[in-house]
Parts: C-alpha cells; sequence; structure tokens
C-alpha cells in the first residue's frame, strides 16, 4: 500500500494502522486508506504536471516571439516598399 512518489503528503499506511488499531478490519482499513487517498489527490497538479504546463508554455512564448518578429519583419519591408513608392518617379 505504497504512496505513489509524485503523490501530495498523505500517509496510507499510517492511516490504515490508526483505523486497525480502533479495530476496524485490516483489509476494510486498507481499503479505506487508499480510497481517502484517491479522493485527496484526484485532481492535484503533481511535479510532473507542473513540468509539462511549464514546457510547454516555454514553447507557447517561443512561439509568440517567433510571430512578433515575423510581423515586425511584414511591417518593416511594407514600410519600406512605401518609402521606396514615394520616392520613385
Amino acid at each position: 500500500m505504497a504512496m505513489p512518489t509524485d503523490a501530495p503528503g498523505f500517509d496510507t499506511l499510517s492511516y490504515a494502522r490508526r483505523l486497525k488499531d480502533a479495530g476496524v478490519d485490516e483489509k476494510q482499513a486498507e481499503a479505506h486508506a487508499e480510497a481517502v487517498r484517491d479522493a485527496i489527490t484526484q485532481g492535484v497538479a503533481t511535479k510532473a504536471d507542473m513540468a509539462r504546463l511549464e514546457n510547454k508554455m516555454d514553447g507557447m512564448a517561443t512561439k509568440a516571439e517567433l510571430y512578433r518578429a515575423m510581423w515586425l519583419q511584414t511591417f518593416a519591408i511594407l514600410g519600406g516598399v512605401g518609402l521606396l513608392m514615394k520616392l520613385l518617379p
């Protein structure tokens, strides 16, 4: 009944032991501890989840910077073309 390494700090073994010490059947205590752990950790972001999100956001920022650079170059080219058209007869 080991806790996953990326789960937040809920000690299922200690919880099950406390239930057993209070007279709860061992199988019931273990099942209850696992159910409580699952309920607590469901939807909780792990370090791995956060790392994946950070990598995705880094990629999005890189794309945004590339698009910004492309737009700046486009406007610079259009501005240069417009200037040439004014200067040429």
